[in-house]
């Protein structure tokens, strides 16, 4: 037995080292079990996207473009009649590239249109035919300033008259008001860019404690409908404005610009009432300052507010668009009244909602007067800088001499506006310039 028991144990044992070897085997070589350690493989996971959003980016751009005074003397409109009435167009014969080559126009209309219940009049008390607005609207005139020292030339009726054809005509007007309630600005959307735009006159001096405008009393019930200051107290103005650029931001001006009917007339440079007006709407954080009154051309300048955080660009009169102040006729014997300037300014919003003022411009005109078929023809005529070969072009070939004074007009112009220009385009061009 105790030999089987051997015999079975040895087999027992090669059994077992058999399946040890075959275990062995299988974990060296391979077989169809794994006994690898699991390992734990995560999702992978989506990252966000790391790309910037673009820039802001211009959305839209808006040039305006502002003239001086149009005055419209008795040589203007008897140069203007016809059989029929009164037709100015020739007056805008070569204005199309001065007019349309913007997105709006703004003009000083100096003068009343109080209707034909009144006689039509010339200086010293303006009443001028209809079809003047008539004309200005067909070369592309946009908006009309109608506070001025001749305002109130023919009375509160004339004051009256004078906004309703402006308005029954199709023009934006900014400087009077029918009612009191009516706004003192004009909101101005050009290009999806807001311009608020408020005109002022100066008042002449009242011993009675009343506006008065040319030497003539305003009565108590026009009074409140033109926008006027006096200079002689012309702290309730600041007042005054400082409310109306609130109201004007609050209807969503984003660049605010003022124009002041103010100086002296016939002086080449600012005196110093209109520098201290100037420089206090910088203080305010006016954009643009445009001025008209002295019937010539004064310089343009950049302001810096006394706090040194704003700057203002500043024209302090564009001359005359129109009238019939030649030198022949003149103390000044210059010719600077004969003379004319046309204002740019240019604008660019951007996809943040910032506006940014990008230039400005100074372009030169002239009112060339000759004679045809017995009456004088009056054009205002843009100039620039090399005026050899454009005599036909622009119609100064119908005059001897016209090539010569309109190159002499273009010198005498740039010599009083370039400096300042080139001042503000530097700044502005040095960067960004935000406005809003």
């Amino acid at each position: 037995m105790k030999n089987n028991r051997k015999k079975n144990t040895a087999v027992i044992l090669v059994a077992i080292l058999a399946a040890v070897l075959t275990l062995t085997a299988v974990l060296t070589f391979g077989g169809g079990v794994s006994f690898v350690e699991p390992t734990t493989t995560e999702a992978p996971t989506t990252e966000a996207p790391t790309t910037e959003p673009p820039p802001p980016h211009i959305t839209s751009t808006a040039t305006i473009r502002s003239a001086g005074d149009v005055l419209i003397h008795i040589p203007v409109y008897t140069a203007a009649k016809t059989a029929d009435g009164y037709n100015f167009d020739n007056i805008f014969t070569y204005t199309e590239s001065l007019i349309e080559d913007c997105d709006y126009f703004v003009a000083n209309l100096e003068t009343t249109l109080a209707g034909t219940s009144v006689a039509y009049s010339g200086f010293p008390r303006f009443n001028s035919p209809d079809a003047i607005a008539d004309s200005l609207k067909k070369a592309g005139v946009d908006c009309l300033l109608t506070a001025n020292n001749h305002t109130f030339d023919k009375n509160g009726a004339g004051v009256e008259r004078t906004q309703k054809v402006v308005k029954e005509k199709g023009f934006d007007y900014t400087g009077t008001r029918l009612t009191e309630e009516g706004r003192k600005f004009l909101i101005a959307d050009v290009n999806d860019i807001k311009f608020g735009l408020i005109c002022y006159t100066y008042e002449t001096p009242s011993s009675e404690g009343r506006k008065s405008l040319n030497g003539l009393l305003v009565d108590t019930a026009t009074a409140p409908l033109i926008n006027s200051f006096n200079p002689d107290n012309p702290e309730p103005f600041y007042d005054e404005l400082k409310s109306e650029i609130k109201k004007m931001k609050k209807k969503g001006a984003e660049v605010i610009t003022v124009y002041m009917h103010w100086g002296e007339e016939y002086q080449l440079s600012p005196n110093d009432e209109q520098k201290a007006i100037a420089q206090k709407l910088c203080n305010m954080g006016v954009d643009v300052i445009i001025g008209g009154h002295p019937h010539v051309v004064q310089p343009v300048d950049l302001l810096t507010s006394e706090n040194g955080k704003h700057k203002t660009v500043c024209v302090y009169s564009m001359g005359n668009a129109l009238s019939n102040q030649r030198r022949a006729y003149m103390g000044l014997k210059t010719g600077h009244t004969e003379d004319g300037l046309t204002f740019e300014m240019t604008f660019s919003k951007y996809s943040d909602g910032k506006v940014v003022f990008e230039s400005v411009k100074s372009i030169p005109t002239w009112v060339h007067v000759y004679s045809s078929g017995g009456k004088k023809v009056y054009n205002i005529v843009p100039l620039s800088k090399n005026m050899d070969g454009k005599a036909e072009k622009l119609g100064l070939n119908k005059s001897g001499d016209g090539l010569s004074q309109a190159k002499a007009s273009y010198e005498r112009t740039m010599a009083l506006v370039k400096e300042g220009t080139d001042k503000c385009n530097k700044y502005l061009k040095a960067k960004d310039r935000v406005v809003n």
